[in-house]
């Protein structure tokens, strides 16, 4: 008897969790049917408007990050003594940098969390809103003393940060969500993620041009300069930067619509037991743990390491530009980071165009990346004093140009990307914002480590970085190219109602595991007969919820 019960439990955690799956399904839309416009100039200007206003955020927050980097030299000659130490902190733009990391990481884990238990729209909007109200408070810094002036502008990056920090995860859930409730988008979730990804680099791109066209519209093209001038160039590229901000803020509050996978997974979680469900809250994260902890631990220490190496390749910039022309203007330092800004765009599309396919998919594009910073790195500290002479300055602009594109062909694309698709929707967005934070983190301790040691000893640290991440992407990362996110859903309600070992499906799929996973055994259950079409997609079904059976009830 008491087997025949087990039995019969069973089945109904079966048709439980069938229901909650069944819930999840009714989330993808039926675009079989090609609507799109049939002029190729309207429909080249709609696939631009699909990246660029979801990206809109990455665009701003990128726009005004850059800009205390594109600035500080601009403010040295501005504020000479104050930037020299006499009636300021000694390292003034590191108290910049670091109190804006600082919110950074704080909107990254705040934000994250709560974006998952008020939705992606309200999480944009709250982003939004904050970095508008710091920008604002950026542009207005003022005060009776120069040292004043900068210590509020440096307290108010923190509030800026926070709506930066929040960007992230949101802006990366959104739009894997978004790919994933469309039938069209599915098989190109890498490249629509991405590509709202390189909005970042155009903010780049975009606030150093903003700062060059002021200062020449004021001739300030060498010494001596207009201290007038150059207050009206750093506050006015700022205040430019705060239009586009407005837009977004007012245009998430007005149309933009919550996502429809999220909205999904809370029907599933109710299909499990109603009221009941609010019981796994809490035990949640401590399942998250169990079964989850490799993939955020490989997500966050990948972005840990390579913006440890990619501050290496900051240092490139300043090095070179001095050995070219050791007497170089203002305008033509920023000139020199236009360029390298623009190269390193180019990356983000190949990132993008190439992250779905077979031949490519997110762990090959990752270790390939760490690959080449290692490589590139390696050199530059083995040959490092030849590199410094005027005889290798053309080796040496290859070397840092190159780094720049394999930078963001490879794990600046693939670690934005990856946190949000390894993790259930649930718990998206606070999982990407860990490894967002964790990775800022790295950034951090880079500048702090890199303080203390010689040119040389830089560059083996970033190289061997780059090493570190291959290895640990070789290992924690696994391939998810091609897999629909709903299975990994389906994966976490069956963790959630306590039966891990009913799920058979895609999400388990030997190619779709890590390597520590598969050592684990999590591949095991794995059942090919339930893994529906060939190319992975196995939650293409499309219900009405209308259409759905009630839940079964739940037996105590």
């Amino acid at each position: 008897m008491a087997d025949v019960k087990a039995l019969d439990a069973e089945k109904a955690h079966e048709k439980t969790l069938q229901h909650a799956e069944d819930s999840l399904c009714s989330a993808i839309k039926d675009v079989d049917e090609d609507v799109r416009p049939r002029n190729p100039i309207v429909r080249f200007f709609q696939f631009l408007g699909s990246f660029m206003i979801p990206g809109m955020g990455m665009f701003c927050e990128a726009y005004f990050v850059f800009a205390v980097g594109n600035l500080s030299a601009l403010w040295k000659v501005e504020y000479k003594n104050c930037w020299k130490g006499i009636g300021c902190p000694i390292k003034l733009s590191d108290s910049i940098t670091y109190t804006q990391v600082c919110g950074i990481i704080f909107g990254q884990l705040f934000l994250g969390f709560f974006a998952d238990r008020i939705g992606r729209k309200w999480g944009s909007v709250t982003t939004a809103a904050t970095m508008v109200v710091g920008a604002i408070l950026i542009i207005s810094s003022a005060g009776p003393t120069e040292r004043a002036l900068w210590a509020m502008f440096t307290a108010v990056q923190f509030i800026f940060g926070i709506g930066v920090g929040g960007e992230y995860p949101v802006a990366s859930t959104s739009a894997n969500e978004r790919a994933e409730s469309s039938a069209a988008l599915q098989k190109r979730r890498g490249e629509t993620v991405v590509l709202v990804f390189s909005m970042q680099g155009w903010g780049n791109v975009v606030n150093t041009a903003v700062i060059i066209a002021i200062m020449a519209g004021y001739h300030q093209y060498g010494a001596p300069y207009s201290n007038h001038a150059l207050e009206v160039t750093w506050r006015l590229s700022y205040a430019i930067g705060l239009i586009p901000l407005i837009g977004i803020l007012l245009y998430r509050i007005i149309r933009l619509r919550e996502s429809a996978v999220w909205t999904k997974k809370r029907e599933a979680l109710q299909a499990m037991g109603g009221s009941e469900a609010k019981g796994v809250q809490w035990r949640k994260f401590g399942l998250l743990l169990y079964y989850y902890w490799h993939r955020n631990f490989g997500t966050a220490m990948s972005w840990f390491v390579w913006d440890f190496a990619f501050y290496g390749n900051k240092l490139f910039q300043g090095t070179f530009i001095k050995i070219i022309n050791p007497s170089a203007s203002l305008i033509q330092v920023l000139e020199w980071t236009l360029l390298n800004s623009t190269v390193a765009l180019v990356g983000y599309y190949f990132a993008a165009f190439t992250v779905d396919k077979p031949w490519m998919g997110r762990m090959r594009m990752q270790v390939m990346g760490f690959a080449w910073m290692f490589v590139l790195f390696l050199i530059c500290a083995v040959h490092y004093d030849q590199l410094r002479t005027p005889k290798y300055i053309h080796t040496f602009q290859f070397l840092y140009y190159f780094s720049s594109f394999w930078g963001q062909f490879g794990p600046n694309a693939t670690t934005w990307l990856l946190p949000a698709e390894l993790a259930p929707t649930e718990l998206r967005s606070m999982c990407h914002g860990f490894s967002a934070a964790v990775g800022k983190a790295g950034a951090l301790v880079a500048g702090v480590v890199f303080g203390l040691v010689d040119g040389r000893t830089k560059f083996w640290i970033s190289a061997f970085c780059g090493l570190a991440g291959v290895i640990l992407t070789l290992i924690t990362i696994p391939d998810v190219t091609g897999l629909d996110l709903r299975e990994g859903d389906k994966r976490w309600l069956a963790v959630l109602d306590g039966h891990h070992h009913l799920y058979h499906g895609d999400a388990i799929k030997p190619r779709h595991l890590s390597l520590f996973e598969r050592l684990l055994g999590y591949g095991k259950n794995y059942q090919a007969s339930d893994s529906g079409s060939e190319d992975g997609y196995s939650a293409n079904t499309t219900i009405k919820a209308t259409d759905l059976p009630p839940p079964p009830a739940v037996q105590k």
